[in-house]
């Protein structure tokens, strides 16, 4: 039986903390740990803080997963029973040893949602997996079992005393939009603007210049962050093909010109980009779909937009619905309008 490094510990979004009843991971020794608490789990959706980590020698990998916990802007628990498939862990413990990556950064993360959304993540610093995606059904759990301290404390009341305003998020499918999946690959095109067509054109090949030109700029990597929990900082070519993934949070783009280096940042609205999504996929998720970043340096324009076989031109993304800066050899070159991030935000 295999041993991994790794750390298990849970999660939850800022706006709507969770706390456990109990949570456990049943190792396929038949071992069992739990998942740390906090009070509440609050933060950034698929990202867990450095006390929720519990930190152990190597363990086999866990076979199921048992959790009741409460959705305390609801009132509510909601309890999992569920077996956990390795196979996609040991798949991504494989490459991790065959990168030389440090397999003790490896993270096995539960994500708890209003509605009884639970979430499963494994990752590590450059890429994280969703594993899986479930509703749970309401239980009922009494004080005395979950406060058995102060059994006399109504849940309202116990609620109320992290000060929050009680109120569940609306719409009621919030986190299933946030964590549906879409076919797309990242397709960066270097090309020209043209501003009395307002059409982008392709840069004109130089004599003798061959495919490839010394004044043409040439693309190192894109990193990406997504709504659903997952980011890939993997720079292996895996975000120019496609592929099954959320609705983009983040991106970094880098690129080269000559000597000098571009990076450019973009932070999307939850709302704007899920509009924009659901607009141009509809039902048909799975439909092979280029997400076209284009980029005229020259003129400083930047677009980006949806395609798919078919279209006669690629559906715009509004620029509200993105914040991007740019840096130039570490200088800053470009920041839009709208842009209001802090200082430092770039820095993931």
């Amino acid at each position: 039986m295999r041993e991994y490094h790794y750390q298990y510990a849970g999660c939850a979004d800022r706006d709507y903390p969770t706390e456990t009843h109990f949570g456990l991971f049943t190792l396929s020794d038949n071992t069992m740990v739990d998942i740390p608490q906090q009070y509440p789990f609050a933060g950034e959706w698929g990202y867990s803080t450095i006390e929720s980590a519990n930190i152990r020698e190597e363990m086999p990998m866990p076979s199921c997963l048992d959790l009741v916990y409460l959705s305390i802007v609801e009132e509510k628990f909601y309890e999992l029973s569920m077996p956990i498939n390795d196979a996609e862990m040991e798949q991504f413990f494989r490459r991790i040893q065959e990168s030389c990556e440090d397999e003790a950064d490896a993270k096995i993360i539960v994500g708890m949602s209003p509605y009884g959304g639970v979430a499963l993540w494994l990752g590590n610093r450059k890429k994280q997996l969703l594993l899986g995606w479930t509703k749970l059904p309401e239980t009922e759990v009494s004080m005395s079992d979950f406060l058995p301290t102060q059994p006399s404390l109504s849940l309202h009341d116990y609620c109320l005393s992290y000060g929050l305003e009680l109120v569940a998020p609306s719409p009621t499918n919030l986190f299933d939009k946030r964590m549906q999946q879409f076919c797309y690959r990242y397709l960066v095109l270097f090309e020209n603007w043209d501003e009395e067509q307002e059409l982008w054109q392709k840069p004109e090949k130089e004599e003798g210049g061959g495919e490839k030109s010394a004044n043409q700029p040439e693309l190192d990597f894109v990193d990406e962050a997504l709504y659903d929990g997952t980011y890939d900082k993997l720079r292996d070519g895996g975000l120019l093909r496609h592929h099954n993934a959320g609705k983009p949070k983040k991106l970094v783009v880098k690129w080269h010109l000559k000597k000098s280096d571009y990076t450019a940042y973009f932070w999307f609205d939850e709302q704007d980009i899920t509009t924009a999504f659901d607009r141009f996929y509809g039902v048909h998720r799975d439909t092979r779909t280029d997400f076209i970043i284009h980029i005229d340096p020259k003129k400083k324009k930047y677009e980006l937009a949806l395609y798919r076989y078919g279209l006669q031109k690629p559906v715009v993304i509004n620029e509200s619905a993105y914040q991007l800066i740019i840096f130039k050899s570490k200088f800053e070159y470009f920041r839009s309008e709208n842009y209001n991030q802090p200082h430092g935000a770039w820095v993931w």
